[in-house]
């Protein structure tokens, strides 16, 4: 998908690329075609400029000396109209003359036209002298002077570079009109190859947009069979987790089933075995022999033990199903109140407590007295005989390490609790075996207990979105870090007509 974008990407911006290039290209050749035009047409106009004026003195000369000669022969001074005319206007004609030829491409016409120039003033003088000539009287001398060669040799001299000049500038007018007409034939080329690529990239364009249109097509249906299977996917994991929630109901309903169960028809026939054995002991005791006796004080420690057991498990099954509201707790009140509870064991073993301010949180009243009860109840007991017990609770803000696994971690403030004492401790590699129900890593003969406390402890803090962990070191104590929100809601199901059991 993401290649198939670059590629269009990439097929965009080369159009792109070819659409200013050829843009440009055109726009350059255009504006030389202009100035190429602009440049043929100024040295036609220098050209045409230079011929007329030739000319013009050209016709001057001739109409001078026609107005000469009428008067000549009629001695009419109206013959003598042009003549004057002619002398009048020859400044002029001289003076464009010789500004047409400095602009002449040609760079021999500036000697031609002077050398025109000098002949025609030569010719003009010569008429000049002949009529005035014959307006003093000396017709014989003017026409002797108008019958010499001189007149006819200058006029031959003047006529030839007139017609070199004149060729020269219109051979020069023929090549300018020929670059123009090959400007013009290039120019139609030209457009027309401009037409033909601005109409190719046209189509490129719309061949293009087509392709892009169908490519969005594509990736358009593409994304819906996604949709479509991803729609069909979120329908079966739904299905599946709606499975998963109904087998969940179905199980809590039968471990509440179970607790009933615990808490009425198994303790029943315990409390009937329990009466029937001290009723046994207390009346039947002295016909018994001493390995009777011995069988029945083992049956009453099995019913005991069974007792105990059915309890701290209806315990441990109340504390999701039997949980009540979270509400403001001071953890202060909280571990003075388990301290005290716990007066006579510390004060038996001489333990020392040694409690940091705690904060309040919100929390369950009875499972964090619960939870509190179970861990400070232990360390007293896991002692050594010669030990002086010794417990450290602190608090302080978790670190990144303490947060790891915690699913709510960015929802809640956080507080890092910690239970230190100085027991008998254990092996690293059962700390979390010691949270499992009925797990116990000494005998019954050693240290009281079913096993059941530290998983009542588990769940108790994931209850309250937290986690628990132990980390100890054989003969050199436990630590108990408790990692549990401020500000929390509970986790799992709540039923506010339950309590829970204290229960080491």
């Amino acid at each position: 998908m993401v290649n198939k974008l670059l590629s269009s990407l990439y097929s965009w911006i080369i159009m792109v690329i070819v659409v200013i290039v050829v843009i440009t290209a055109n726009s350059f050749y255009v504006v030389k075609t202009l100035d190429d035009l602009s440049s043929l047409e100024a040295r036609l106009f220098t050209t045409n400029r230079v011929i007329n004026a030739v000319n013009k003195l050209h016709v001057a000369v001739l109409r001078a000396e026609s107005g000469q000669r009428g008067y000549l022969l009629t001695q009419d001074e109206a013959y003598l109209e042009e003549y004057k005319e002619t002398l009048n206007s020859f400044s002029s004609l001289a003076d464009e003359v010789e500004v047409s030829a400095y602009s002449s491409d040609l760079p021999q016409q500036v000697s031609r036209i002077d050398e025109l120039l000098l002949l025609t003033r030569t010719k003009i003088n010569g008429m000049v002298e002949v009529v005035e000539l014959v307006r003093d009287d000396q017709t014989p001398k003017a026409f002797a002077l108008l019958e010499s060669d001189r007149g006819l040799n200058l006029y031959n001299e003047f006529e030839e570079i007139f017609q070199s000049i004149d060729s020269s500038e219109r051979a020069m007018q023929s090549t300018h009109l020929a670059n123009l007409m090959k400007l013009r034939r290039d120019s139609v080329n030209t457009l027309i190859i401009s037409s033909g690529t601005t109409l190719l990239l046209i189509i490129s364009i719309f061949a293009l947009l087509k392709m892009n249109v169908r490519e969005n097509e594509k990736h358009q249906h593409d994304l819906e069979d996604i949709n479509e299977d991803l729609e069909t996917k979120i329908n079966e994991r739904t299905q599946e987790l709606r499975v998963y929630s109904d087998e969940l109901a179905r199980s809590n309903r039968e471990l509440e089933d179970f607790a009933f169960v615990a808490s009425h028809d198994l303790q029943e026939p315990l409390r009937k075995i329990r009466a029937f054995g001290n009723r046994l002991d207390s009346g039947y005791k002295d016909v018994m022999d001493e390995r009777g006796q011995g069988f029945l004080a083992r049956m009453l420690n099995a019913a005991e033990r069974m007792s105990m057991l059915i309890s701290d498990l209806l315990a441990f099954s109340r504390v999701s199903t039997r949980g009540r509201d979270f509400e403001d707790v001071n953890l202060n009140d909280v571990i003075h109140a388990v301290v005290d509870d716990l007066e006579i064991a510390i004060e038996e073993k001489g333990a020392q407590i040694n409690i940091a301010t705690l904060p309040t949180i919100r929390a369950d009243k009875s499972q964090i007295d619960q939870l509190f009860l179970n861990i400070l109840s232990n360390a007293l007991k896991f002692q050594a005989e010669d030990t002086i017990p010794v417990v450290n609770v602190e608090t302080s803000s978790p670190d990144p390490a303490d947060m790891e696994g915690l699913l709510l971690a960015d929802e809640y403030n956080w507080l890092k609790i910690t239970i230190a004492d100085n027991g008998i401790g254990f092996d690293q590699s059962f700390a979390e075996k010691i949270f499992a129900p009925f797990q116990r890593l000494h005998g019954r003969s050693e240290y009281k207990g079913t096993g059941i406390g530290l998983a009542v402890c588990r769940r108790i803090v994931e209850r309250h979105n937290g986690k628990i962990s132990a980390q100890s070191t054989p003969g050199e104590g436990t630590l108990f870090t408790i990692v549990l929100p401020i500000d929390s809601e509970p986790f799992g199901s709540i039923n506010n007509s339950g309590d829970s059991h204290d229960d080491a």
